[in-house]
């Protein structure tokens, strides 16, 4: 503490020189000059004091026919006094300090986790509804009472947590656990998606009605939803198996022999805006050209302190003019094109059939290039199909009678 107070009062080291130059360090401490710091070097003492006593050290010395030297000038009146044509920074440095404190009050940064499922511009609206936002008043009343006002806007989490640590808050947010289905109480008749020949049926649960080799048609019962019981009556169930086919799918894909697309200028336009508190202050005036179509991004620039985000950012905005470029597609390229759709098509549209066989025709107009893919395949055909009762049929949940 004492540092400090002469480091703000400002204080000089002396050198002393002369003739006893201890026994006039002794005079200034009987007349009440505080020194510390003394040192001797080849005869000459050197000591620091407060740069207020230094004239009348001067006058003691006058009198002694003592030689006295500032050696070192340190303290904030030296500072101010060597930089006094440079006001502003003094001044600058303590609005920077009222304007910081005064900022230190709101809320610089909210971050939101913890959810899955939940889109984060619906979060973020919640938080704000409720209070809880870049620019508001960092104090809150009760946290409780914001967690219950969130949890009821959200609806669907079963829990949020609202921590605030200096002008930053952090909301945490627990989402409800997807609740199993229940158990369906229908019953199920398997039935063909699809045309095909039968190759075979592999029954687990039900009565079958085809067999290997047979043709249906799709919509045709493949696996019937009933159980023979012991006591020779059917009883209602759902139909479960497998049942491969044969199968036919075609394809069309059409190539245009000419195609249009948008092309990037190299040249860009770039924006610099300053975001406070979520408000955006354009930091230049760069105009876009009328009647251009343009695409662009941001890309902010945030200021930390030890981790700290401040509310206070630098947004670049960068705008790139776009330009249709028309292009013509010969008959190879147009193949390249057509391979590349194709094992799309597979990769999405037949993932779960093994392809036995695929034959591809080839056309084109004055447009485009065609082709038509015919994909011999074999697969499951079987899909789930609610049994389904007339209204005056009576069933009591055991059996049917034949």
């Amino acid at each position: 503490m004492i540092k400090i107070i002469r480091y703000i009062r400002g204080y000089i080291e002396l050198s002393i020189s002369g003739s006893r130059p201890e026994t006039f360090l002794n005079v200034m401490t009987a007349n009440g000059i505080a020194v510390w710091g003394v040192r001797s070097h080849e005869g000459v003492i050197y000591c620091k004091t407060l740069v207020v006593n230094y004239r009348y050290i001067y006058k003691l010395s006058r009198k002694k026919s003592i030689k006295i030297r500032i050696v070192e000038k340190t303290g904030i009146p030296f500072f101010a006094n060597k930089n006094k044509k440079h006001i502003g920074i003094p001044i600058g440095a303590i609005c920077f300090a009222l304007i910081f404190g005064f900022l230190s009050r709101y809320l610089w940064y909210v971050d939101i986790y913890g959810y899955e499922n939940m889109s984060k511009s619906r979060a973020d609206t919640v938080m704000k509804e409720i209070g809880v936002y870049e620019g508001a008043k960092g104090k809150f009343d009760s946290l409780r009472n914001l967690q219950t006002k969130a949890l009821i806007a959200l609806g669907d989490v079963s829990w949020i947590t609202i921590n605030t640590d200096a002008s930053t808050a952090e909301v945490k947010i627990t989402e409800t656990t997807v609740k199993t289905a229940e158990p369906d109480d229908k019953h199920y008749n398997i039935i063909a998606k699809c045309d095909g020949q039968i190759i075979r049926a592999d029954v687990q649960k039900g009565m079958s009605y085809v067999q290997g080799g047979d043709a249906v048609v799709k919509g045709n019962l493949l696996i019937g939803g009933f159980v023979q019981t012991d006591l020779g009556s059917t009883m209602l169930d759902t139909a479960q198996g497998v049942v491969m086919a044969k199968t036919l799918h075609t394809e069309h894909i059409a190539i245009p022999k000419t195609e249009t697309y948008r092309k990037y200028e190299d040249s860009t336009v770039t924006r610099r805006n300053a975001k406070v508190f979520g408000i955006y202050f354009p930091l230049e005036m760069r105009c876009i050209k009328a009647g251009r179509e343009t695409i662009g991004f941001k890309r902010e620039y945030a200021l930390d302190f030890k981790g700290k985000t401040a509310p206070v950012c630098t947004v670049n905005e960068h705008i790139y003019y776009l330009d249709n470029e028309e292009t013509k597609i010969n008959e190879q390229s147009a193949e390249k094109l057509f391979k590349a759709e194709r094992l799309l098509c597979e990769l999405f549209s037949y993932s779960d059939k093994k392809i036995i066989d695929r034959n591809i025709t080839k056309s084109a107009d004055d447009n485009y290039f065609y082709y038509d893919i015919e994909y011999s395949c074999e697969e499951d055909i079987g899909e789930k199909a609610e049994i389904l009762l007339d209204e005056d049929f009576y069933y009591d949940g055991t059996f049917l009678e034949e």
